[in-house]
């Protein structure tokens, strides 16, 4: 290129990403809200086959009709809420409303469920009489009717600030977790000290039988509450990685409570077939396993929806997400190990079957579970072990938990059953230690999800990081020939092509000005001989 030329140079041009197009991301948006309808719809319709407590449900003998209607019915209201969305071009807002409030009466009739076993709790407090709990099918409907209530998203990326009520529910529901399984403990604790110090008809006094029930009650009370309020506290918190965990969580206990009542030993793995009583000493109770499912709904399709071409979950959320669930783990392997050791000393007092072997052999495994998901907390904190190790002990650590379930059902002390005594259809076993529950199977889910974070977050690469173009140092000085002459004319610099220091922004190029001339070489051919001198010697004259 001359100098003299009018041609604006050209050189490359750095820009950002162009974004993915619209059309695309319309798309996307609209498969997650199918998706999260279409889930939404299989969980209320599933509702309609799993018990509800232990006198209502599919296969509860004795089933009022009237309520099993009164199911059907808000069951439908769910499923239009579902299909609001797809009915025409209706006004996001108002569909939004609609949904709703379709979905209210079946709320209120898991609520009234929950109320009726509190009102059924404190009249047979004290008594033989069973309270009906919350079944898996209450569990489903709730999942089912939150979906279904959300109002369908439309952004690229979920806003929290749209959702900022939903948000809000899951703090509420949170915080309603935590004070109904304390007040349930504690209510629980209360009626059996009560019964342990004044025993009906009991003219021995306070003896073995009074020791046991007070210490059998503070040590499974104690534990199943710490349970609820370490996985009910993550919807308090309401960052990523807590959504994540709540969300493992929720979806564990939803699979668990379904393979609890499907399977023919599920009697023996939960001693009341998976429908959860409130908190105390039968374990965790439904103020954790509503919770859970109501949480995972809530957060599902706010953390986990991402368009296409979006930014993923972050790797450290990954991590995170897996060290809650860890610590979960941990704490209630730890309690079991203390439950197990109480029921040694219980039958050891009381004279009851037992086995010295197999009661150390669960206390070692529920021992070594908690162990393993300290250890990986505590490494995936630092992240100093290689991936691959880390991922084997997860699925290490996933292998431990359902052994804890099976070994827990085939070691387990049993009564003798009397022939011939008619048992109950629905609950009941012949265990003489009854530790292993329906929460044991959801840490097993809770587990597998562990292990599906580590391996997501180890396959993820760290952002490539754009590295500046490398630049020779320019100097202010003019470019001289080694021997100090001056420079030729092909040695001249020409032009000079500077580029903007903006990273990506598209360079102007600015032409330097013109160097001094070059110097002419007139040869002697130009410029003609030159006349030599003749010597002559001092005093010569011409």
């Amino acid at each position: 290129m001359s100098l003299s030329s009018d041609d604006t140079p050209t050189g490359p041009i750095m820009g950002a990403r162009p974004p993915a197009p619209p059309g695309q991301a319309r798309d996307s948006i609209r498969r997650w809200n199918t998706a999260r309808d279409l889930t939404a719809g299989v969980l209320v319709i599933s509702a309609l086959f799993f018990p509800w407590n232990l006198y209502f449900g599919f296969r509860i003998p004795g089933s009022s009709k009237i309520l099993f209607g009164v199911l059907l019915l808000v069951t439908l209201l769910s499923l239009t809420a579902a299909v609001v969305p797809y009915l025409g071009k209706p006004d996001p807002g108002r569909a939004g409303r609609m949904r709703l409030g379709l979905n209210i009466p079946y709320l209120l009739l898991v609520l009234a469920f929950v109320v009726y076993d509190a009102f059924q709790t404190i009249r047979f407090g004290g008594t033989v009489n069973v309270p009906g709990g919350v079944g898996p099918g209450a569990w489903l409907g709730t999942a089912g009717a939150v979906l279904s209530a959300q109002p369908s998203l439309t952004g690229a990326v979920a806003d929290d600030d749209k959702h900022r009520n939903w948000l809000l529910a899951a703090r509420i529901v949170g915080y309603a977790s935590m004070f109904g399984a304390a007040l349930s403990a504690g209510f629980n604790l209360v009626w059996r000290v009560r019964y342990a110090l004044h025993p009906a008809g009991a003219a021995s006094g306070f003896g073995k039988q009074n020791i046991v029930v007070i210490d059998t009650a503070v040590v499974y009370g104690i534990v199943a509450l710490v349970a609820v309020l370490v996985a009910s506290r993550w919807m308090l918190k309401g960052t990523e990685d807590y959504r994540l965990s709540t969300i493992a969580l929720g979806a564990s206990a939803l699979v668990a409570g379904v393979i609890v009542w499907i399977l023919p030993a599920g009697r023996e793995i939960d001693a009341f077939h998976g429908i959860a009583q409130n908190t105390s000493t039968a374990g965790v109770g439904y103020e954790g396993f509503l919770a859970w499912a109501a949480g995972a709904a809530i957060f599902a399709p706010l953390t986990l929806m991402r368009s296409q071409g979006g930014r993923p979950i972050a790797k450290a959320v990954w991590r995170a997400a897996a060290r809650n669930g860890l610590l979960l783990i941990a704490a209630w392997c730890l309690g079991s190990v203390v439950m197990r050791l109480t029921d040694l000393t219980t039958a050891v007092m009381l004279d009851y079957p037992y086995s010295r072997y197999d009661t150390m052999t669960l206390a070692g495994f529920d021992l070594v579970t908690a162990v393993l998901a300290i250890w990986l907390r505590l490494n995936l904190t630092t992240g100093a072990l290689p991936g691959r190790l880390i991922s084997s002990l997860s699925g290490f650590l996933f292998a431990l938990s359902v052994s804890r379930v099976i070994l827990g059902v085939v070691l387990a002390p049993r009564f003798a059953s009397p022939p011939g005594a008619p048992g109950n259809p629905v609950y009941g076993n012949n265990l003489a230690q009854q530790i292993s529950s329906v929460f044991d199977v959801t840490l097993c889910g809770l587990a597998l999800g562990i292990l599906a974070a580590i391996l997501i977050a180890r396959r993820q690469r760290p952002p490539r990081r754009m590295r500046p173009h490398p630049r020779r140092p320019r100097s202010d000085r003019r470019r001289t020939p080694p021997d100090g002459r001056p420079a030729l004319p092909s040695e001249a610099e020409t032009a000079q092509f500077r580029t903007s220091d903006a990273g990506h922004d598209a360079p102007t190029i600015v032409l330097s000005g013109p160097g001094p001339s070059p110097r002419i070489f007139r040869s002697a051919e130009t410029t003609g001989p030159v006349r030599p001198k003749i010597y002559r010697p001092p005093g010569e004259s011409r």
